[in-house]
């Protein structure tokens, strides 16, 4: 009766738990089903979160839910301070970031026998520092301010193969990352400043460029189809002109074809004639008489 209460374990839900036995100093297998367990007189069950966890790198701790009095250190947050690294051109900086990561059920056992119980936290902010640290000396400062999406995958993809490592049995995945802070030197951060803001000025010229070249290739669509309609108009007043011109000259063949038969007619008519010039004023003054109005004073001859 004694023994029996003393030999059952609960194993709350979000927890994977180990059984440890005390007399040979050695654990069973992964039990991942939450509920009442039999372990036996004085053993124990040594427990590790199967729930996503997160380990925050931050200067301040504002807004982050941590447990500090919680006893349970297994599934309690782990914070620490900002990481200290280097750009790929040199540059130091602190770096704030949040990831999260999960236990595999495989991986338990190894870690356990190789760190025990607690110590693999320590480790695992190891890991997680060097994978940081190796990820931001892959990128130029500027980066931190132009393609961060870029950094944040690089970094998950290298915790990754820190946190899953085949030929030391460790395995734990990588949910989630979070690059949250960078701290540059004040002089870097003042030269970016500069620097946005003259790419803000050449953003803002080369859309008033923009602005003024669709102004002008406005200008000069109306001007060239202004200049079509002038050549039309001119075009019109040519073809009319010359139109003109042909029915004159036209006319004029005519009217000189014309009196150059008549003139012909008399010079033929007069041609036997004694005095011609006189026969032709006669015959002309009586076509001026026929033909003229008594109304008028002048006579046209």
């Amino acid at each position: 009766v004694f023994a029996i209460p003393f030999s059952i374990r609960t194993l709350e839900t979000g927890k994977y738990a180990v059984p440890f036995t005390w007399t040979t100093q050695t654990i069973g297998s992964v039990i991942q089903d939450a509920g009442l367990k039999f372990v036996g007189l004085g053993n124990s069950l040594q427990e590790y979160p199967s729930t996503i966890q997160t380990m925050y790198f931050v200067w301040d701790r504002k807004g982050i839910s941590v447990a500090d009095g919680e006893k349970d250190t297994a599934t309690r947050s782990i914070v620490k301070g900002p990481i200290r690294a280097r750009t790929k051109d040199g540059l130091e900086m602190q770096v704030s970031v949040s990831f999260q990561w999960r236990f595999q059920p495989e991986g338990i056992i190894p870690l356990n026998s190789i760190l025990g119980h607690e110590l693999y936290q320590d480790e695992f902010v190891r890991f997680a520092r060097s994978g940081v640290v190796e990820a931001c000396s892959l990128f130029p400062a500027q980066f931190y301010f132009t393609n961060r999406t870029a950094i944040t995958e690089k970094m998950k993809e290298v915790l990754r193969d820190n946190f899953i490592r085949p030929q030391k049995s460790l395995s734990a995945s990588i949910v989630g990352m979070q690059l949250r802070e960078v701290d540059l030197p004040d002089l870097f951060d003042d030269e970016i400043a500069n620097t946005q803001e003259q790419m803000q000025e050449l953003e803002i010229a080369n859309a008033e460029r923009a602005q003024e070249i669709i102004a002008k290739e406005r200008e000069l669509l109306v001007a060239s189809e202004t200049m079509k309609k002038i050549i039309q108009i001119a075009q019109g007043t040519a073809e009319k002109i010359r139109l003109e011109n042909q029915a004159q000259v036209k006319q004029l063949l005519i009217l000189q074809e014309r009196q150059a038969e008549a003139n012909t007619a008399l010079l033929q008519r007069f041609e036997n004639s004694s005095a011609p010039f006189a026969r032709l004023f006669e015959l002309m003054e009586l076509r001026a008489v026929d033909g003229h109005n008594a109304d008028k004073l002048l006579m046209a001859m």
